[in-house]
């Protein structure tokens, strides 16, 4: 027999959807969009959706779970919806009215859609990647990736295909998402594969520190350096500080440098932040995302840390993080054996 907490959450969700069938019809005159559900389990009190450059928030009845929101959109696209930390993929098009009902223990396992077929194709889509497991094609002769792909995704391009009138607009941009999914793919092969291996010359780099002074990983020949790609943004690379910090403090007077690599756009915040944290390492700022280094080390997403030894050779350039038990083992392996 169902739980009380089961049987109310249906009867919520039956409620919401008759709410919504005898609710006010949306004025057809304007390109408005409709979106209702309920939430089993919530864990906050805001749903957000995020479109091309817009972002839709409202908020969430924290008992009921439910929530409804109407915004103008005037053109097809993905959006994202977010509760909490979780998020998944949506589909929203001009004059939409759409039902969702998802449970955040199993937040993309749980997803139903009324009104959007499309959304409803998304959310099998990742049920199936899911349980079909995809090869490590970064392992792969990069000659061997599209056939792997055709093969992996034969029966989602074949059930996409019957949008292909139904939804021509969710059609073209789902196999424009595909395509541009595999582009993607295939140049971080590349760029894995030109990768220095262990042992090999790294690509050296050169940055202003915050006096203004060129400062190259090449300087550093002699000594092993542990480099720290990073920004203030970054929440995972804030999180990583005060195990920096210690590991400076418990490593210094050895041969060792701590280079910190920021890719912050705001020189000021940088700087401050560095003062504020007692940072004690060489640091430098590219100014950027969009640098040299960035393609040459082939960094997706950061806190990046790599380690080179005292010989001025790549050791790792995926090294642990001051956080990991992992990292001083490693270090005294390189300074002290």
């Amino acid at each position: 027999m169902k739980n009380l907490k089961e049987i109310v959450f249906a009867v919520l969700s039956i409620v919401m959807v008759v709410l919504i069938i005898k609710g006010e019809r949306i004025d057809r005159t304007i390109s408005t969009v409709k979106i209702t559900g309920v939430v089993e389990n919530p864990i906050g009190d805001t749903v957000k959706f995020y479109g091309p450059d817009s972002t839709y928030i409202t908020s969430l009845d924290t008992i009921t779970g439910i929530f409804s929101i109407e915004f103008d959109w005037d053109t097809a696209a993905f959006f994202s919806f977010f509760h909490g930390v979780e998020s998944t993929k949506m589909f929203v098009k001009p004059y939409d009215e759409i039902q969702l009902t998802i449970n955040t223990e199993e937040f993309d396992e749980t997803i139903q859609y009324t009104g959007s077929r499309e959304s409803s194709f998304l959310a099998w889509e990742y049920i199936y990647n899911e349980e079909n497991e995809f090869p490590d094609i970064f392992k792969l002769p990069f000659d061997a990736l599209d056939s792997v792909f055709e093969a992996k995704y034969r029966p989602v391009l074949s059930r996409a295909e019957t949008f292909k009138k139904l939804s021509p607009k969710f059609y073209e941009a789902y196999i424009t998402q595909y395509n541009a999914t595999i582009e993607s793919y295939k140049n971080r092969h590349n760029a894995l594969s030109a990768l220095p291996k262990v042992g090999e010359d790294p690509f050296d780099f050169t940055f202003s520190d915050r006096d203004g002074n060129d400062v190259s990983l090449s300087d550093f020949i002699g000594s092993v350096v542990y480099v720290d790609v990073w920004a203030t943004w970054c929440g995972p690379c804030v999180y990583e500080v005060p195990f920096l910090v210690e590991i400076e403090e418990e490593y210094k007077g050895n041969n060792i440098v701590f280079l910190g690599v920021s890719v912050d756009t705001d020189a000021e915040a940088w700087m401050n932040f560095i003062d504020n944290n007692a940072m004690h390492s060489i640091h430098v700022n590219t100014g950027g995302w969009e640098t040299q280094m960035m393609d040459d080390y082939a960094i997706n997403g950061i806190p990046r840390f790599m380690i080179f030894d005292s010989n001025g050779k790549v050791f790792n350039l995926n090294a642990p993080r001051p956080s990991s038990d992992e990292i001083r083992p490693i270090l005294d392996s390189l300074l002290f054996e």
